[in-house]
């Protein structure tokens, strides 16, 4: 066959894309089990981060025993909701989601039982700017959350503040991540739906949260 002819160059690119594309299949399939044994782990470790739980090690084993001994889960109208029942650490906590300036931020919510109040934030997953957005990450900015006050009375959207408002050093704000502005009003946005809905969730199933707790 004429090398230069169109079929041959077809036929070569068709057994080239074959060849790896059958490879990368092969990979994925033999890697799925560790992939989702680490997505696991990074899950327990944030979540027992988050509670501040106890944690005998740093296996995978030692933040799933610490997870099972400490978090019981509940399903409050399609939300999944943490329950922390380790003495001295009661406490609710869920997964919220939205999107930031590049991509999807995810990040487990704490807050105490009377949801008055946010005890911890800390991030499953972001693909902000290194060195910028993704900075929320960093327990400079996370550490602001931690008793924060929740302006429920307040509108919606500014049940917490991140950055410069009206009014200085309120008890609902943290400061913004400096350079980061479009990524930490995106946080500010999505944190503040979620906790609507949360809160949402969390009323309507008060009487088996208050049973659990």
């Amino acid at each position: 066959m004429n090398k230069k002819s169109p079929a041959y160059v077809l036929s070569f690119m068709a057994a080239i894309c074959l060849v790896f594309g059958t490879g990368i299949a092969v990979v994925n399939y033999a890697t799925q089990g560790l992939l989702a044994k680490n997505a696991a782990m990074h899950r327990n470790r944030v979540l027992c981060r988050a509670f501040q739980l106890d944690v005998a090690g740093a296996s995978a084993e030692a933040y799933q025993n610490a997870v099972d001994a400490s978090l019981r889960t509940n399903d409050f109208g399609g939300r999944l909701v943490y329950i922390c029942t380790a003495p001295g650490k009661e406490s609710v906590g869920f997964v919220a989601g939205g999107m930031g300036f590049w991509d999807r931020i995810e990040c487990v919510v704490v807050v105490s039982p009377d949801l008055q109040t946010i005890l911890n934030v800390r991030f499953l997953d972001q693909k902000e700017t290194p060195g910028l957005g993704a900075r929320i990450e960093e327990p400079g900015f996370t550490d602001q959350f931690k008793g924060l006050e929740l302006a429920w009375n307040d509108p919606q959207g500014q049940r917490i503040l991140v950055g410069a408002n009206p009014a200085p050093n309120a008890p609902n704000e943290v400061d913004a991540i400096t350079g980061a502005t479009q990524t930490s009003m995106a946080l500010m946005r999505f944190l503040n739906e979620e906790l609507d809905r949360f809160r949402a969730a969390y009323s309507a199933a008060a009487n088996t949260l208050n049973a659990d707790l």
